[in-house]
């Protein structure tokens, strides 16, 4: 078993095990996880989870992370699986996510499943339990072991799903009622557990959620994404002394011209994930305070772009009041600059 895991397969109470599930999640995970979304699609998230200009990434991240604490909830009772390296588990669950998108899962069919599962796994009504491979749901009242309901009584709730809208809400909108009580309802209409895809199925008909088909990266992205390998090879030649590019290329980058400037640091990203910003306060280069005057922002507002970074050109955009295309410009002469500026590293054996 690998090591990282140890702490909390060893907490011996609740509040022990739920810190170390939290630093699993938060220190190892979740870097992973952003990390693995940039490099298979393109997807960036910040350090909190999130990306406004993007809900597919932010849902995508969400439903992996939902994955691991279900993994690591059940590791915890069975102890049955050995994981050698933690790390390379989540890269995996995250890989995985990665390719069922890309298979063309409907984004918004994914986002009604994270829903649902948080749903049954935050409500005291509900109850969610691993079986197999997959998921079994229903009622909190209900007992575990009781058998899910047929494959008959299952075809015939999806034949019948205009009976139950007109018995259970009458005239209500039920695009307008509460996620809550609609499953609840669902549940107990249905007499049984069922297994979690079925329940997404159902509801999905019932609030009429469509698949839609992944669409395909434009030129711009794929320009944007050029640019994204490019800004990482200023950190990646092993050969290189990091400490001192670091310092060189944060030199380099006050020659910058501010659009320039801000279209390249809010945008960096180091290949293990990391923003520019935190690399920079990590080797004790420069303070946030220090950080904020330099780029003539209030530390409050420099602290909130801060937790935004590493961002796409969307989100730079919306920042900077450009247009992506301008962005991606901006970020384009920048990375010449630096490169030529710091030519004599880039070189070095």
């Amino acid at each position: 078993m690998d090591n990282l895991l140890l702490p909390y397969l060893q907490a011996t109470n609740e509040s022990e095990r739920q810190q170390h599930l939290d630093d699993l999640l938060l220190v190892h995970a979740a870097p992973v996880v952003q990390r693995t979304l940039g490099l298979k699609l393109g997807f960036r998230i910040n350090r909190l989870g999130v990306n406004p200009y993007n809900q597919d990434a932010e849902d995508l991240y969400q439903e992996t992370i939902a994955k691991l604490i279900e993994f690591l909830r059940t590791l915890h009772t069975t102890k049955k699986t050995e994981i050698e390296n933690f790390e390379h588990y989540v890269a995996r669950v995250a890989t995985n996510a990665c390719h069922d998108y890309l298979r063309g899962e409907s984004p918004a069919r994914t986002r009604l499943k994270y829903s649902l599962r948080e749903l049954l796994n935050r409500r005291s009504e509900f109850e969610i339990w691993k079986y197999k491979d997959g998921f079994r749901c229903g009622l909190g009242a209900w007992d575990k072991e009781c058998e899910p309901i047929s494959f008959q009584r299952l075809a015939h709730l999806e034949d019948e799903l205009q009976t139950f809208r007109t018995t259970r809400f009458g005239r209500e909108d039920i695009t307008q009622v509460s996620l809550a009580r609609l499953v609840a309802e669902l549940l107990d209409w249905a007499g049984g557990p069922m297994e979690l895809d079925a329940l997404v199925n159902i509801t999905a008909s019932l609030l009429d959620v469509k698949d839609h088909p992944t669409e395909s990266l434009d030129d711009e992205a794929k320009g944007y994404l050029e640019a994204r390998v490019a800004d990482t090879t200023l950190m990646t030649n092993p050969n290189l002394e990091f400490d001192k590019l670091l310092r060189s290329l944060w030199r380099a980058i006050g020659e910058l011209p501010e659009e320039q400037r801000d279209a390249f640091c809010f945008g960096f990203e180091s290949d293990n994930g990391d923003d520019l910003f935190t690399l920079l306060f990590e080797a004790k280069i420069v303070t946030p305070a220090q950080l904020a005057g330099q780029f003539g922002r209030a530390l409050e507002d420099f602290m909130r772009v801060w937790s935004e970074m590493p961002m796409d050109n969307a989100a730079i955009a919306a920042e900077l009041n450009a247009t992506r295309p301008r962005v991606g410009k901006l970020r384009f002469h920048a990375l010449r600059r630096l490169e030529k500026e710091l030519a004599a590293f880039l070189s070095r054996k």
